[in-house]
């Protein structure tokens, strides 16, 4: 898998992939961030320290009946200009989400089209994940 293919299939762009895991039936896939391109989710200063990564499993659109999964480590920083510690920010899905603003368009599409338990149930997901899109 490429990067190219993570921008196309997924909308993930200004990441970096790195490898592929099959698991049961789904698919999880490693990303990374570019260190140069940290900054503060505050006040956008470039000069931060790093203090410390966790990773975030993000749910994206699947790949036929495969669920897919983004596995990406979010650095935390320490802001020099504004001493603020955050995680950055994820230019692909919104803050305390689990899911990628891909899966978002998904969810809603299949939502003119089908109850939100039939889309639900279709995804893998619970109701409450549907009716909250």
């Amino acid at each position: 898998m490429s990067t190219s293919l993570l921008y196309h299939a997924f909308g993930i762009m200004g990441y970096f992939y790195q490898s592929t895991r099959y698991i049961a039936s789904a698919i999880v896939i490693a990303i990374k961030e570019d260190q140069w391109c940290l900054r503060c989710p505050v006040c956008r200063n470039r000069n931060v320290s790093c203090r410390g990564k966790v990773t975030r499993r993000f749910r994206t659109i699947p790949i036929g009946q495969k669920a897919v999964y983004i596995d990406l480590p979010v650095q935390r920083v320490e802001c020099s200009e504004c001493q603020a510690v955050r995680q950055v920010k994820v230019r692909f899905a919104d803050e305390r989400k689990g899911y990628t603003r891909a899966f978002e368009r998904l969810v809603l599409e299949f939502s003119r089209h089908m109850t939100i338990r039939a889309v639900a149930r279709y995804l893998g997901v619970s109701w409450d994940l549907v009716k909250e899109i």
